[in-house]
């Protein structure tokens, strides 16, 4: 006989055994998920109704830049006491912080114990996470932007108070209260409507605004402003007279508000416009001192000392002309300054410890072009800019708005994606030789942007352009010494050279023939920077769109003439690291995004996709030229 023994599970112990099971199962699943998901974005993770679940890091970069490429393209609206405008976002330099969010994102699930890592995992298996969207715009163009609305869209504006001249005569303006945009408030509410996922219209709060001033102040301020313009003064030095008539006070003549407190109206003559007044006469009683300055040959930069002087002081002079017309006898003292030093001394230059040149960078263009001419002015004006340590260059603030006064021509620009004629077309040219001084120079990118499209004239990812007021180049001299930025063209080419010290090293490279080189004149010694830069292979290829067409009558139906080619959009990775005796010191790495470039035909008016106009009748054709295909970008020119 055989007996069988057995154990008896309650329905408990079942039910646990079943429990564990399918934790183990989850847990199973949850370690092939962290193992599938290595080097990506896990999860469900989405910004701005975008997914980047599932996206490496690198392909996560480039969809962020697209992401921020439709938001800037997105024109925002606000509603100011019942009127309605309209903020492009470029305006206030609105920049989405794709590293920023890419990094949160790469985070999402990985951070904590593994037990809340798991958690998260089993709480977002059908679930998706959101994030963020990280972004900034100028406080200094947003104000500028508001001050512009309180004046011409705000039915009452505040006005201060003050003296201003009405055909020459001071006239009173009096203090008056109004309305104005509560500038804290504006800030957050641009940046929040920018940044939503949907559009939005925005709603600026505005305040009264109770002026500082009182008439009183500005009744006391225009007796003296009366006094001050009344008759000529007279300045003496050395018995020789030199008067200043009526008129010329007149266009020096200054009157500021000041609404701090305490609340004051400053009357005065400004320094700037007497030196004006003070050049044809300068010669009768001054030796003029002679400036210190840098002098470059070849890839040597010395001093060339200067000299003393006997100068008349302006500012001393404005103080001088105000005692004046407010004494009795509207006489004053012509203030010379006797041995003055010249603004820029022998020691000063010394004390900048300039010293060898750090990095030089050409690139090349065909000879003759109007953007030729753009390239040599914006070239001129900056040639022996000095760079203090720890100031900041902006390319836009150093050389100003590119005007026809300025010497600057028409040529080609890149406006909403085609290129068109503007003044000052072609110096972005210049612009990307600079950034490569700055960039294989070692020195700190505060502000650059790449071109939209790409050119071969310039690095792939290493490269900037410009527009006035926005983008701009900006460069933070991050060392112990001044730099002399040296500037040299020829009707083929334009070279950027950076003078400073790098213990002795001196790197050179240059665009040619579509092809970038980097090369070291001198190893310097063991304290030299060492920049590498690398740029990655493209990734997130896009298509270009369809093409445009463009009505030219001139062109025959049978004829249609392609003004651009079509080309492909891709993304680099640039990536910048910089060592010290073979010790990385510092690293940077960015995206950088070219667009797809669609063509563009210019056709006959019958031609035109949407037209219901009857071709001539020696049209031998009625088919709409297609899109040809991709063609070199090195023909088209840009800003």
């Amino acid at each position: 006989m055989h007996e069988y023994f057995s154990f008896r599970k309650s329905p408990r112990t079942a039910s646990a055994i079943l429990l564990a099971g399918v934790v183990l199962l989850f847990v199973f699943a949850y370690g092939m998920t962290r193992l599938a998901s290595r080097g990506e974005v896990m999860g469900r993770v989405e910004v701005a109704d975008t997914q980047l679940g599932g996206l490496d890091r690198d392909t996560a970069l480039g969809t962020m830049v697209q992401v921020e490429d439709s938001f800037t393209s997105r024109t925002a609206v606000f509603m100011i006491e019942g009127e309605t405008v309209q903020l492009p976002p470029p305006e206030v330099g609105l920049d989405i912080d794709e590293n920023a969010i890419v990094g949160t994102a790469m985070d999402v699930g990985r951070t904590g114990n593994p037990f809340g890592e798991f958690w998260w995992w089993l709480t977002h298996i059908f679930a998706s996470h959101e994030i963020t969207l990280l972004g900034s715009v100028d406080p200094a163009l947003v104000d500028l932007t508001l001050t512009q609305w309180e004046t011409n869209v705000i039915a009452e504006p505040a006005i201060p108070g003050g003296i201003v001249l009405v055909e020459g005569e001071p006239t009173p303006v009096y203090p008056a209260t109004g309305t104005g945009i509560l500038r804290d408030h504006a800030q957050t509410e641009i940046l929040r409507v920018m940044l939503a996922t949907q559009p939005q219209v925005g709603s600026l709060i505005t305040r009264v605004i109770e002026p500082a001033l009182t008439p009183e102040q500005v009744d006391e301020a225009l007796i003296i402003a009366q006094q001050l313009l009344s008759a000529p003064i007279n300045m003496i030095h050395d018995g020789t007279t030199l008067t200043v008539d009526s008129g010329e006070l007149k266009k020096a003549f200054v009157a500021n508000t000041i609404t701090n407190s305490p609340a004051r109206i400053e009357l005065g003559f400004d320094p700037v416009v007497i030196d004006e007044f003070l050049n044809p006469i300068r010669s009768e009683f001054e030796l003029q001192p002679v400036n210190a300055e840098f002098h470059i040959d070849g890839d040597t930069i010395s001093i060339i000392p200067g000299s003393n002087g006997t100068e008349i002081d302006a500012e001393e002079t404005a103080d001088r002309l105000f005692e004046a017309g407010m004494s009795a006898d509207r006489e004053g003292v012509l203030p010379l300054v006797e041995g003055a030093a010249p603004d820029v001394t022998t020691e000063y230059l010394e004390s900048l410890n300039v010293q060898h040149l750090v990095s030089q960078f050409t690139t090349y263009y065909d000879c003759c072009q109007p953007r030729v001419t753009n390239i040599h002015q914006i070239a001129r004006d900056v040639d022996m800019a000095i760079v203090l340590p720890g100031e900041t260059f902006s390319l836009n603030e150093h050389v100003g708005e590119r005007t026809e006064e300025g010497g600057y021509v028409p040529a080609g620009t890149i406006v909403a994606g085609e290129i068109e004629d503007t003044v000052g077309g072609g110096v972005s040219q210049f612009t990307t030789t600079m950034y490569n001084a700055i960039f294989w120079g070692g020195y700190e990118d505060v502000e650059h942007k790449a071109h939209s499209y790409y050119f071969s004239r310039y690095p792939e990812g290493i490269e900037a352009t410009l527009n006035w007021r926005t983008p701009d180049l900006k460069f933070k001299n991050n060392r112990d010494h001044a730099v002399v930025i040296d500037t040299v063209f020829s009707d083929t080419s334009i070279t950027v050279r950076f003078f400073g010290e790098n213990d002795g090293r001196t790197l050179k490279g240059e665009q040619s023939g579509g092809k970038l080189r980097i090369w070291v004149d001198e190893e310097g010694g063991p304290e030299a920077r060492h920049v590498k830069g690398t740029v990655s292979e493209r990734f997130a290829i896009t298509q270009p769109g369809e093409p445009r067409f463009e009505p030219n009558p001139e062109i025959p139906p049978e004829e249609p003439k392609q003004t651009q080619f079509e080309s492909e959009g891709w993304s680099v990775r640039v990536t910048r690291r910089i060592l010290v005796n073979d010790v990385e010191v510092e690293s940077q790495e960015w995206v950088v995004r070219y667009a797809p470039r669609f063509a563009v035909f210019e056709v006959h008016p019958c031609m035109m996709p949407d037209s219901t106009e009857t071709c001539p009748t020696t049209t031998t054709t009625t088919t709409i030229p297609p899109t040809t295909t991709t063609a070199p970008t090195t023909t088209s020119s840009e800003g």
